[in-house]
C-alpha cells in the first residue's frame, strides 16, 4: 500500500483531525530521504518525545511504519507524516535526489 492509498482509507473526519493536528504541530516537516526512511518526532502533552519512522520500498510501498505513541495502527503521528509527505511531495524529492545519489556513484 502507498502512503496516498493509505490516507484515502481515512474517514473525513479522521482526515480533518489529521489535518487540524498538522496544524497546530507547524513547524514540522518530514525531510526527504535517498533510502525511503522517514522519521518524524512529536511531543505528547508533557513534552516528552515520540519518535515516529515510516519506511518504503523503492517503489514507494509502506514497508514498515512504527510509532512510539503507543497506540498501535494508524496513529495521528504516523497520519500526520503520511500527510506532510503528501503535501510537500517528499517522495518526489526524494526519488529525485536517489537518482542524483546514484548518477554519481556511476
Amino acid at each position: 500500500m502507498t502512503i496516498k492509498e493509505c490516507l484515502t482509507q481515512l474517514s473525513a473526519e479522521d482526515l480533518t483531525y489529521v489535518k487540524e493536528y498538522c496544524e497546530s504541530i507547524r513547524p514540522f516537516e518530514v525531510e526527504p530521504s535517498t533510502t525511503y526512511e522517514f522519521n518524524g518526532e512529536f511531543s505528547d502533552l508533557d513534552g516528552e518525545r515520540i519518535g515516529a519512522e515510516i519506511t518504503l520500498s523503492e517503489d514507494h510501498q509502506i514497508e514498515d511504519m512504527f510509532c512510539a505513541c503507543g497506540a498501535g495502527g494508524l496513529c495521528v503521528h504516523l497520519a500526520a507524516m503520511m500527510f506532510d509527505m503528501e503535501e510537500r511531495s517528499t517522495l518526489f524529492f526524494s526519488s529525485c535526489l536517489a537518482q542524483q545519489n546514484l548518477n554519481v556513484r556511476g
